[in-house]
């Protein structure tokens, strides 16, 4: 299979890799976001990053990576720098105390 002749696979996943575009392993996304290959293989598999099946047949997946996929899904992942702060609950009011005199 050449790189250049997109897949019905490929254009599912909206990727169109170009001639001689550098393609990442499982293993070189996983070192850039330091988390495990494994985790990376999860990610693909929930659809949440966008790769290319190069294996043929039923054999175990051989996935790649397009810097411009790894590229959206850190977009998607970004926070604003704002939104940090928000996530942070306020604490409730105190409970009135009823019965004052009681202690």
């Amino acid at each position: 299979m050449r790189i250049d002749e997109p897949t019905d696979k490929d254009e599912v996943a909206g990727q169109k890799p170009k001639a001689g575009e550098q393609l990442l392993t499982p293993d070189d996304v996983a070192a850039q976001l330091q988390v495990t290959s494994e985790q990376v293989r999860s990610l693909i598999r929930r659809r949440q990053l966008a790769a290319i099946n190069i294996s043929v047949g039923k054999k175990r997946p051989l996935y790649r990576i397009t810097p411009k996929a790894l590229a959206g899904f850190l977009d998607q992942r970004c926070q604003p720098s704002g939104s940090a702060q928000s996530r942070h609950f306020r604490r409730p009011d105190p409970t009135p105390d009823f019965f004052p005199d009681l202690r």
